[in-house]
């Protein structure tokens, strides 16, 4: 209630600003064309101008009222990502671990999505990890991507996407998880994550490879 009335004061406020602009520069047309509007005229012009204004309020709220209603949607029978963590820096030659936690009110998530975006490359490429019969009400772990011993790989900047599916085609809300590469020591696992640490969901099936190598080959995708 408070954004709303917050929202119908902008309105009013932007709404009164436009109808002192008009009003403004009709009169000073009216002077340069040499005749004023008198008191009949200003009336006229008031009234209208007020029409104006109110028309512009009501369009307004009745907008922002509509765009918070369709961005509050939610489906209820989708999965849900709770958690999920990856370190965002390794060592080119690491096996990245991107580790998940989703649940679902239905227990019926069949497999996760994930996409790998590379900057710079005009395409993505993606892999698909099976959920177990026993974890479809609730999974957690990681998925594990090998990458190469390429030093060039620091010059490239990734972000991973992932979602999760159920059996009727819902899928959750999509996360997103920067990757770069650097000469860095293995990152620590989150305490929060140690008791997952050796359950792996599946490898994720992509080819990882620098923007060097991938333009050394004319561009092709492997």
């Amino acid at each position: 209630m408070p954004r709303d009335l917050d929202l119908y004061k902008y309105h009013i406020i932007a709404s009164h600003s436009l109808l002192m602009i008009l009003s403004s520069l009709i009169n000073l047309t009216a002077m340069k064309m040499g005749f004023s509007l008198g008191e009949g005229g200003q009336d006229m012009l008031k009234r209208a101008l007020m029409t104006l204004a109110l028309s512009l309020i009501i369009w307004g709220c009745g907008t922002s009222t509509q765009y918070e209603t369709e961005t509050q949607v939610v489906n209820p029978d989708a999965p849900v990502i709770i958690d999920y963590y990856a370190a965002e820096v390794i060592r080119p030659g690491t096996t990245w671990r991107v580790y998940l936690h989703a649940k679902d009110t239905n227990g019926d998530m069949r497999d996760i999505v994930v996409r790998l975006l590379q900057t710079g490359a005009a395409s993505a490429s993606t892999s698909t990890t099976r959920i177990e019969g026993k974890h479809s009400g609730e999974v957690a772990g990681y998925l594990a991507l090998r990458t190469p011993r390429d030093t060039n790989l620091r010059r490239d900047r990734f972000t991973l996407r992932v979602l999760v599916r159920d059996r009727e085609g819902n899928r959750s809300e999509t996360i997103e998880v920067p990757l770069r590469f650097d000469n860095v020591p293995p990152a620590e696992i989150p305490e929060k994550w140690e008791e997952i640490a050796d359950r792996r969901l599946g490898f994720i099936m992509i080819t990882i490879e620098s923007t060097f190598d991938r333009l050394r080959r004319g561009g092709r995708r492997r």
